[in-house]
């Protein structure tokens, strides 16, 4: 099944382990990216959540995807829900990992840039050491290819960081009656960054959810620390089971 994914915070470098899980469950992944996202052009005119919906509004229509099903995670589930909310052809279905977007102030979700690197890494993973393809320098590169690395990192945080600040809510709330398209919600039970009571609140306010899944052991970005079990969740969604 052809089907269009979306990153997370920190985008989808080529080793990105969620690829070959997904090629396993039968899915031809067609991997999208936000500006500025793992070495794409930053566009220095993308600055509100609109920009960041139109934006994926042109990736799906340029990568061929319009009107396939798509598995986002995190802030780009968030900017997946928000284009279904204003182009309903958008998506078939969506498989939305952990998505950002909702805030009570009762049962805040953490600032990922507000503490260290490794702190971060805890945040979003269970097993910090699983999202080395991103945050660790490669010992196979040196000189242009390192510096080339590391600006593509810098990059990447800065346009995750713009998605989050100050909070990861502009508006959606009042949107989000308007996602017509059937939604499978996936959420890691070790989700340090947004709690999973976060699942209940969404499922609450899609109009049409077709299910919810925890994946065990697994953190915010569950695609990074269980792509074998989200990809299987993703396929069994994809087939109505």
């Amino acid at each position: 099944m052809r089907i269009s994914y979306l990153h997370g915070l920190i985008g989808t470098p080529t080793e990105a382990p969620i690829l070959s899980a997904l090629d396993g469950a039968g899915l031809d992944a067609a991997v999208l990216h936000l500006p500025g996202f793992s070495g794409t052009e930053p566009d220095p005119s993308t600055r509100t959540i609109a920009d960041w919906t139109f934006a994926l509004s042109a990736a799906i229509d340029d990568a061929g995807v319009t009107g396939a099903p798509i598995l986002a995670t995190s802030v780009g589930a968030m900017v997946a829900l928000e284009l279904a909310a204003i182009r309903p052809e958008a998506f078939s279905q969506i498989v939305a990992v952990a998505p950002l977007g909702l805030w009570d102030e009762a049962d805040p979700i953490a600032d990922p840039f507000a503490v260290t690197l490794s702190a971060q890494r805890r945040l979003l993973t269970t097993d910090p050491t699983v999202t080395a393809p991103f945050f660790d320098d490669p010992d196979d590169l040196s000189g242009d290819a390192l510096i080339e690395h590391g600006v593509s990192r810098y990059q990447t945080r800065t346009a995750a960081a713009s998605l989050v600040w100050p909070i990861p809510e502009f508006g959606l709330a009042q949107r989000i009656h308007r996602v017509s398209t059937p939604v499978t919600i996936l959420w890691g039970a070790d989700d340090q960054l947004a709690p999973p009571s976060y699942l209940d609140r969404f499922a609450q306010s899609l109009p049409n959810m077709a299910g919810t899944h925890i994946v065990e052991e697994a953190g915010h970005l569950a695609d990074w620390d269980q792509p074998v079990a989200v990809a299987e969740a993703t396929a069994k969604a994809l087939a109505g089971r």
